[in-house]
């Protein structure tokens, strides 16, 4: 019992080992800004109102926390299932594109329409059509999160090698053990490639729309402190959409070693 515990310590602290390795520099670096900025606010180098001291920021995490726990509960919740239901829809999207031809041909060019579109132009329309409020959200993620995660499969399908393919018809397969024993395993890569870009973007498109009014959350925090001239609590929500936007995107790569192993074996060698 006690040796499995002490193994299972070293496990773990080999890989904050390895985290640690990997992220100091990026640390060091943001740690230095922020010595900076404080620097330069404090001998007034550049204005309170312009740039706010980090360490106002950092009460205002504190001090904002008990209103600021409910818009990022629902900006996160808006996020995660407009992420989650657009992953689904492109994954079909994809399969069915690859399948038939003419699926390709009618839906390809309005999924590359759709993202020539800005999403700041775009959201508003989304508000007018669906109203003021949580199913504008939904939908503005979806529309944003679709595309790389469509595109990705679709072209990790299209990649997989024809000679396979053609052996496995020679061999008597179906279309269907053909897509489950070759397609899905080769194009796995590329679907999670799909889903991490997706996985950023759903935060901001969460908070585009609540910019435009579709529904409560950070978009709609954060205009409230800057027309109220609370900087230092705006720049304290800006903070945490990109933590949300670096947990979602971690939690995809954490899902990705786990339901790839033989991905993790490669690396290593």
């Amino acid at each position: 019992m006690q040796s499995s515990f002490s193994l299972g310590l070293l496990k773990l602290t080999k890989a904050a080992r390895r985290v640690w390795r990997r992220i100091w520099p990026a640390v060091l670096l943001v740690a230095v800004i922020i010595i900076l900025i404080q620097w330069l606010t404090d001998s007034g180098v550049i204005r309170h109102f312009v740039l706010p001291r980090p360490s106002d920021v950092a009460m205002a995490f504190v001090r904002e926390w008990p209103v600021m726990k409910h818009v990022i509960l629902s900006t996160m919740k808006a996020a995660l299932s407009g992420f989650w239901a657009a992953a689904a829809l492109a994954v079909l999207s994809a399969l069915l594109m690859d399948r038939f031809l003419w699926v390709s041909d009618a839906f390809y060019p309005l999924i590359v329409i759709t993202q020539t579109l800005p999403t700041l132009v775009i959201t508003p329309v989304i508000v007018l059509l669906f109203g003021y409020g949580d199913f504008a959200r939904f939908f503005t993620v979806i529309l944003v999160c679709f595309f790389p995660v469509t595109i990705s499969l679709l072209h990790g399908l299209r990649a997989v090698d024809a000679d396979l393919i053609r052996l496995m018809r020679t061999m008597g397969a179906r279309e269907a053990e053909i897509l489950y024993h070759v397609k899905i395993p080769a194009s796995v890569p590329a679907l999670f490639s799909g889903l991490k870009i997706a996985a950023t973007y759903s935060i901001m498109a969460a908070v585009l729309a609540e910019w435009a009014g579709g529904g409560e959350g950070l978009g709609i925090y954060m205009l409230r402190t800057k027309r109220a001239f609370r900087f230092d609590a705006m720049f304290a929500s800006i903070i945490w959409i990109v933590v949300l936007s670096l947990l979602l995107y971690q939690t995809v790569i954490g899902i990705e070693k786990v339901t790839t192993p033989w991905r993790r074996g490669q690396a290593r060698r």
